[in-house]
């Protein structure tokens, strides 16, 4: 039955062919060229001139041509050849058709070259991403810098302009500026969180605050916000609170600041609550659960997973200004802190946000004591005088500066726009504290800083720098604390900012 079956079925692949020392075929068994008896081997194919030379040898030897493409009688072969050769007798031609395995290999060759382009397209579609993305935030970061430049001249004239005699007509002209200016700075920070957030650098700090003291803060300035659009304001804090927790106080206030905002936004009559408890301590951690609610328009349910999409508004009511990433920003940064928010709402009548975090329980809290919020005018028995040197390129806040020191009359102020005019004057004149642009023309600020920390005068060593900057990402405040700049103003500042910073480091 074998022998049957291997009569049927077997393919033949080898033509073994006997010629002589001149290429004459003497014997062949006809399996791919038939009836080539007496024929000269090179009429067979154009690759048989190169083994021509080869069959006068008498030795002993055995070569093999691979991968070799012949038209036979019936078809195309992809053949291995091999030439054999005698001492005593004459040359062996063997043909092997591998067609198949050939094809199958290139098959193979090729969907693995496929593989590997494909591959490295991607990889270079995920460079030019990342060069995207890079490109896209250091032009964010420089712009928003550039645009920090103004307006903080806008608030600190906005702030000296209130404090003069002003009509009642000009007085609601300055609202309008300052209420533009601030929407504008608080656009500018979402477009710029926004954006650390979709590539992975926002990083969150972890530091000890006392929760009473943050949020009576919170309260205090949202109690005051609803009340001018005549809301009121209502909140429930429980006393089961940890005294001191270990957390981002900066991101939690951001948090609750945007969903506050948008509950006044979207409420125009009726209250706001806040509601803040505990709903468990375990393993040394605090989880904490808050919850604003408010009255006002309300969220379809078909739209509650919408309103935390990026620069969406399911509002559209032009009146209303915003951007749509404050609650963009508040769902990322709840889940960056590992936490979870749910939204509830009645159309037309009012929204709940809840969510929930947890923080680490301060175990030193029993030894710290509460601090005092800084005052931010000079006490009026003090009548030492402060030398402050101002580095700074933009006029409009060399002038700003100008205009919030002249007024508590107790600062003397030096101005330099180049940064090469500052270490001569620290060696020759006494310096009480620097104030200094990290933008600086021809040498950033954090560099400067290192110049002036290496020179050899101690007190040149421990004399405050503060930075003038909104640059403020992750890998920025590491080279100015590298610098040895001892704290940060951020652009666009304001009286009180500049005032209590300044004071903090003039004792």
């Amino acid at each position: 039955m074998l022998s049957e079956y291997k009569t049927v079925h077997q393919k033949a692949i080898y033509q073994y062919l006997i010629i002589d020392r001149d290429g004459v075929i003497i014997e062949s068994d006809d399996t791919f060229f038939a009836n080539i008896h007496s024929q000269n081997i090179i009429t067979l194919h154009p690759f048989f001139y190169s083994i021509a030379n080869l069959l006068d040898t008498k030795k002993d030897q055995e070569l093999l041509f691979s991968c070799i493409h012949l038209d036979t009688d019936n078809k195309s072969i992809i053949a291995d050849i091999t030439l054999k050769t005698f001492t005593k007798a004459n040359p062996l031609l063997i043909i092997q058709d591998l067609t198949q395995h050939y094809n199958n290999y290139q098959l193979t060759a090729q969907r693995r070259n496929e593989s590997v382009i494909t591959s490295q397209i991607l990889e270079l579609k995920n460079k030019y991403l990342i060069e995207k993305e890079e490109f896209k935030n250091t032009f964010i970061a420089n712009f928003s810098h550039e645009i920090r430049e103004p307006l903080s001249g806008i608030s600190t004239f906005v702030d000296i302009l209130n404090k003069t005699n002003l009509n009642a007509e000009q007085t609601d002209y300055l609202n309008i500026i300052k209420t533009s200016s601030d929407h504008l700075k608080h656009m500018i920070e979402d477009i710029l969180d926004i954006s650390k957030i979709e590539v992975g650098k926002l990083n969150l700090i972890e530091e000890s605050f006392n929760t009473s003291e943050f949020l009576e803060d919170i309260i205090f300035t949202y109690k005051v916000k609803a009340e001018e659009k005549g809301l009121s304001f209502n909140s429930s804090i429980e006393d089961k609170l940890p005294n001191f927790i270990i957390g981002d106080p900066y991101r939690l206030k951001q948090i609750l600041g945007n969903l506050l905002d948008n509950a006044i936004k979207y409420t125009n009559k009726g209250n706001i609550t806040l509601n803040i408890s505990l709903n468990q301590i375990r393993a040394n951690k605090a989880n904490i659960h808050f919850e604003i609610i408010d009255t006002g328009i309300g969220i379809e349910e078909e739209n509650f997973e919408n309103i935390f999409t990026s620069f969406t508004q399911i509002n559209q009511n032009h009146k209303i200004k915003g951007t749509g990433l404050g609650l963009a920003i508040v769902k990322n940064l709840v889940e960056l802190m590992h936490g979870n928010i749910a939204v509830d709402s009645d159309f037309n009548k009012g929204t709940s946000i809840s969510f929930n975090l947890s923080f680490k329980l301060d175990e030193s809290s029993k030894n710290k004591k509460v601090k005092k919020v800084q005052n931010v005018h000079v006490e009026e028995n003090e009548n030492k005088k402060h030398n402050v040197l101002l580095i700074e390129h933009s006029e409009i806040t060399q002038l700003s500066v100008l205009k919030i020191l002249a007024a508590q009359k107790k600062y003397f102020l030096d101005i330099v726009s180049n940064p090469e005019d500052v270490i001569p004057i620290l060696k020759n004149q006494k310096v009480d504290i620097i104030l200094m642009d990290i933008n600086l023309p021809n040498k950033t600020g954090d560099v400067l800083a290192q110049e002036i920390r290496q020179l050899p005068e101690k007190e040149l060593k421990k004399i405050p720098i503060l930075a003038l900057t909104g640059k403020l990402f992750p890998e920025d405040l590491k080279r100015y604390k590298k610098a040895k700049i001892n704290d940060v103003i951020r652009k666009p500042f304001n009286e009180k900012s500049l005032l209590r910073t300044i004071h903090k480091y003039l004792k």
